[in-house]
């Protein structure tokens, strides 16, 4: 198995959760992975350990961008990027000439080349990289299953479209390429059947190669462990007051700090603890985190109601568009705090501590972060374009979140209102969120889905199946 980027966000614990899985199976599961050395967020082999990982460490490559050289022509060069990010090292990948990209496929090859190594019984690659054209030269005749998660299909079809100007001097170059490994595919594996279409579209070779596997959710971790109010008060004092990580457009984590008495916004004037709203994500412009922070703005001027926002990710540095910090001192708005990026394990215990999951993402590929608060009890508010729509309220008679159009503000303010008037029908909801993650989306059952995908793959390519390292 195959993960490019150092791990961070909802493919990475795919990763993660998908070799565990399979380690019960009867597949051996081997991964190699970008790493960033220095935290457990983005070091490879504290993120997935349990499971044989290969690290290629980018940390000496950042360094030396750091110095001024250029990361892409380290001896291990620093993975590119599906975004356009200014002052970061890992620059889009339409940014990278013909020189950078050989650069790429011959680090990974090496990497995949290592002593001991046996040449593998298929080959899973999540994302369309250049670990394709390393696996494809060291080992053609072996299937290679590519694992689509939204960000590469996003960047492709802005690219394609009529009149789409995208940084970048080499971008047909890599269109060519991302098309090819694509198209060389033994099976498309796509998060959702929006993500399906949008493959097809972009490369027409795959239609009937298509599968649509979910994420899972670890159900045992996510569940709901509604805490006490004495409880959830000493949490926030940890996160917002004793051990902040929240951090402003200027300065790193910690940066934005809060007292014991800003805690006071969490409960009303009688003492009884007011809604807590969720949000917990990249500040990526797609998010569209600042309109939820209007949103929540407008709900508490036009309705009197309480409730917190809290704000839990955004990697340190990084956002595009206005920074929400910045979006809630041009609004005014009260009652936001920013808990900062925190550990994929601590999320659990936020989402003990909250009522109400709200990211009204534009086209989120999928969303694993709304089937994780579901899991815990917590029922989503999303847009009904993407992922969410293929797990929120599919059930007639059975709700288990809210859906809207996207960018209505309107439409996002009066369900605000709504989730955070009605406690009855939040329980309701996040009933039937946990039996829906239950029944559908755990871990166990989205392995099974793989491992009969493998085997299915393999007999293709062999006389009769075999077992073997994925």
């Amino acid at each position: 198995m195959g993960f490019y980027f150092s791990p961070r966000g909802g493919s990475a614990q795919v990763a993660r959760y998908l070799c565990r899985s399979l380690g019960t199976s009867e597949w051996s599961p081997m991964l190699f992975s970008g790493s960033q050395s220095g935290s457990a967020d983005t070091d490879a082999a504290q993120f997935f350990a349990g499971t044989e990982c290969r690290s290629l460490d980018y940390s000496p490559a950042i360094a030396e961008w750091r110095d001024g050289f250029d990361p892409m022509k380290s001896d291990r060069p620093v993975h590119a990027s599906y975004e356009d990010k200014a002052g970061v090292p890992d620059r889009i990948f339409f940014d990278l000439d013909d020189a950078a990209y050989d650069h790429q496929v011959s680090s990974w090859r090496r990497h995949f080349a290592a002593p001991n190594i046996e040449p593998p019984c298929v080959i899973h690659l999540h994302h369309l990289t250049p670990m394709h054209e390393a696996v494809r030269l060291l080992w053609p005749d072996v299937p290679v299953i590519t694992h689509l998660h939204g960000t590469d299909l996003k960047m492709l079809a802005a690219a394609v479209e009529p009149g789409a100007v995208i940084p970048g001097r080499w971008t047909k170059p890599w269109v060519r390429r991302m098309r090819r490994w694509a198209s060389a595919s033994a099976r498309v594996v796509t998060v959702s059947s929006h993500d399906a279409d949008l493959a097809q579209d972009l490369f027409p070779e795959i239609i009937g190669l298509v599968r649509v596997i979910g994420n899972g959710v670890d159900t045992e971790v996510f569940q709901p462990r509604r805490r006490s109010a004495d409880q959830c008060r000493a949490a926030w004092q940890r996160w917002l007051v004793d051990e902040p990580l929240g951090w402003s457009p200027n300065g790193g984590p910690g940066s934005l700090r809060y007292s014991s008495d800003d805690l006071d916004a969490f409960v009303d004037e009688q003492g009884e603890a007011v809604p807590v709203v969720l949000f917990a994500g990249r500040f990526m412009e797609f998010k569209r985190l600042s309109l939820l922070i209007e949103a929540h703005h407008q709900a508490r001027t036009q309705s009197g109601a309480r409730a917190v926002l809290v704000i839990v990710g955004g990697f340190p540095g990084e956002w595009e568009g206005e920074h929400p910090v910045d979006t809630v001192a041009r609004l005014g708005a009260k009652d936001v705090f920013f808990a900062g990026w925190r550990s994929h394990s601590e999320l659990a215990e936020f989402l003990a501590c909250v009522d109400v999951f709200a990211a009204p993402s534009f086209n989120e590929p999928f969303g694993l972060v709304y089937l994780e608060a579901m899991a815990a009890g917590v029922p989503p508010i999303a847009t009904n374009v993407g992922g969410p729509p293929t797990f929120i309220n599919t059930i007639e008679g059975a709700p288990n979140g809210w859906l809207i159009e996207p960018d209505d503000l309107a439409a996002l303010t009066s369900v605000l209102i709504e989730a955070a008037s009605e406690r009855g029908d939040r329980a309701i909801r996040g009933a039937n969120a946990r039996s829906f993650v239950n029944d559908h989306s755990s871990w166990s059952r989205i392995a099974t889905d793989f491992t009969d995908l493998y085997a299915e793959v393999v007999a293709e390519f062999a006389d009769t199946p075999s077992k073997g390292v994925a």
